[in-house]
């Protein structure tokens, strides 16, 4: 089943908040075409039953000797049975989006949840008789009959094989049976707790007004319109936005380290329960990446963290001379001042943004509302410099009402794409404020939409990449945006300001997933040891110190920022698909740039990787365009762009 891939890699960096100055109609999405109106729920449950029973027949004619004709059929039924059950859960999934507090979904949701439980335990059967763990009809699966079978379908061997290897991670039918139930019925539930419990947060931001110099305080109820604050112009309101979300953050830091606890230990004692050599090697291997490629990028990411503290500096040096107008004297002391995490995301002037594509004039101002429709028609008409079927398949997303664009009451902050089955389109959210960095995002999530489409010709089990590849267009599509936009832009202070914004998003999704990646390595040990709240944010202050060095003052309410990291809740180690998403974009963007200067189209070798969705390994699908995972110097490829990008602020 294609999973829900939440792309909200920084909640800071990609905000959604809730815009009440909007008059446009906002994008709303239809669901009808997963369940259509002459159905329902309830009739759909009741096809996937049917289909269960004739699936289980399947158990009497299973054997070594099987033809190949026959073992076909299975995974047609198999991909039927899989279909149903996907278009199901992403109904619910996109109800709940929408609307968290969906009594209807919530219900629906439950019946699911247990339904899956029962189509588990009857269906398990063959993937222990594909992995060769147990005797069906007196037979076990050799190995020479596995191959054979396997070549029925070459888009399907790839995952099949791998079946195989998962033998070694495999427990007995009951274990897994009883670990089944945890997910459904313990972990899961305590990961959705977090996401109701932190929904109901309410912000008191409080600022003091310039000209009475009296405090105001006004209550904040939605997380993405205080985190929209942290981009402000205004640095009294960046600081105070971060201190209203610690403060809520920390007054219930009791609960929200004891549901962390809880979701690390479980992940860490089945890792090792599994026979896995870490804790992230689970992770690693349901991505389909060698341990080593992720080791390898995050010692380079290590490595190359240099240049953002140099970046960092720079900053500190401008803004601070910028907001302070005063003497030579204080623009002297002010130089040596280190950049505050509170201005991490500050702006650097007013930004204007160009329609490359269409050559209309039309500048904006950063602290100005970019319309949905100029949105819109930035990111189509870049798409479609780029490439016509890149353009066209993101139009596909708009104009089939699969994208609900908007920010509204209960609906879940962020920003996701979420894929269905192969005949169906993907479906986009987005939280759309009329920022610059909306923009971005929106280009970010039709990306995401995108591959999944060029995969769309692959069987709905192998349709959706792995974790890492996943990122691949997206983070490309975010790339094509702000190159045409910069090349666009003829003002130096204003390009120079684009290039140190940009770069504020590079550490967001590079070295700031990283280090997500570095600290839950080190909090999964920690915890299975037996470790207090205290220790846990002792811990990320100490990961935070590493990974800013001497170039930013960390404020203390940022040890509690772990805590509001959704990923390390609902997915453990999922970050490291953000910074090697990113860096191999940039790294393929780099090579699509030289090889289009010199006459020759990479487009096609892009798209090979997007076509190949989830069927192929994805090192040898990358070591087919030359790309090594391995290799140190290839992940080093990527921070040439980021070298470039300082190069250019320099000169600027």
């Amino acid at each position: 089943m294609a999973k829900d891939t939440n792309t909200q890699k920084n909640p800071e960096s990609k905000n959604s908040s809730e815009s009440k100055e909007s008059t446009e109609t906002p994008a709303t999405w239809i669901l009808t075409d997963i369940i259509p109106k002459t159905s329902s729920f309830n009739k759909l449950l009741d096809q996937i039953k049917k289909d269960l029973n004739d699936f289980k027949k399947i158990k009497t004619i299973l054997s070594p000797d099987l033809k190949e004709a026959k073992f076909q059929e299975i995974l047609n039924q198999n991909e039927e049975l899989a279909k149903k059950l996907s278009r199901l859960g992403a109904y619910i999934g996109l109800r709940l989006a929408t609307n968290i507090q969906d009594k209807e979904a919530r219900a629906m949701q439950s019946r699911y949840d247990s339904f899956k439980i029962q189509l588990h335990d009857e269906t398990m059967f063959l993937g222990r008789w594909i992995k060769g763990l147990d005797e069906i009809n007196n037979q076990i699966l050799d190995d020479k009959n596995a191959k054979r079978l396997f070549k029925v379908s070459k888009q399907h061997e790839f995952k099949l094989n791998k079946a195989r290897e998962a033998k070694l991670h495999t427990l007995t039918e009951n274990e897994e049976k009883i670990i089944h139930r945890k997910d459904s019925t313990g972990i899961s539930t305590v990961t959705e707790l977090y996401d109701m419990f932190t929904n109901d947060f309410t912000y008191k931001f409080t600022t003091t007004d310039k000209k009475t110099n009296k405090k105001t305080t006004k209550e904040i109820h939605n997380q993405g319109e205080l985190l929209a604050l942290v981009h402000s112009q205004d640095p009294e309101q960046r600081k105070a936005a971060y201190q209203s979300l610690f403060t809520e953050y920390k007054k219930h830091s009791d609960k929200l380290f004891l549901i962390y606890s809880s979701v690390a230990k479980d992940w860490a004692q089945e890792a090792k329960l599994r026979n896995y050599k870490e804790s992230i090697s689970m992770r690693n291997f349901a991505n389909n990446i060698p341990d080593k490629a992720i080791e390898t990028l995050l010692q380079v990411c290590q490595d190359n963290i240099i240049l953002y503290h140099k970046f960092f500096k720079a900053k500190a040096k401008e803004l601070y001379i910028d907001q302070n107008k005063g003497s030579k004297a204080a623009k002297t002391q002010k130089e040596t001042k280190k950049l505050s995490r509170y201005d991490l995301y500050a702006p650097m002037q007013k930004c204007r943004i160009k329609n490359s594509a269409s050559g209309n004039l039309d500048f904006h101002e950063s602290t100005k509302k970019i319309p949905y429709s100029e949105a819109k028609k930035i990111v189509l008409d870049n798409f479609k410099l780029f490439s016509e079927d890149f353009h066209n398949k993101a139009k596909q997303i708009i104009d089939e009402k699969h994208l609900d664009s908007h920010p509204k009451k209960n609906k879940r902050s962020g920003a996701f794409c979420m894929a269905v089955t192969p005949k169906v389109t993907p479906y986009v959210l987005t939280n759309y404020t009329q920022t610059a960095r909306d923009v971005s995002t929106l280009a970010h999530e039709l990306g995401h939409a995108v591959h999944d489409l060029y995969a769309a010709h692959n069987p709905h089990t192998v349709m959706h990449p792995p974790l890492p590849l996943a990122e691949t267009a997206s983070t490309f599509a975010e790339m094509i945006i702000f190159e045409a936009l910069l090349k666009q832009t003829k003002d130096k202070s204003e390009k120079r300001a684009m290039l140190m914004d940009k770069m504020s998003d590079s550490y967001a999704t590079i070295i700031r997933q990283n280090y997500f990646i570095l600290f839950e390595i080190r909090a999964h040990k920690l915890l299975e040891q037996g470790c207090s709240e205290e220790e846990l944010c002792n811990l990320y202050m100490q990961t935070l110190k590493e990974q800013f060095g001497d170039s930013i003052e960390i404020p203390e309410e940022f040890r509690y920022e772990w805590s509001y990291i959704p990923h390390i809740f609902h997915s453990p180690f999922y970050c490291y698909a953000y910074n090697f998403g990113e860096l191999l974009s940039l790294a393929l963007y780099k090579r699509y740039k030289e090889e289009k200067a010199n006459g020759n189209n990479f487009i096609p070798q892009i798209e090979k990787v997007l076509k190949a969705g989830g069927s192929q390994d994805p090192k040898k699908l990358l070591k087919s365009i030359n790309v090594d995972i391995e290799d140190k110097e290839f992940w080093q490829g990527g921070f040439d762009i980021v070298k470039d990008w300082i190069k250019e602020i320099e000169q600027n």
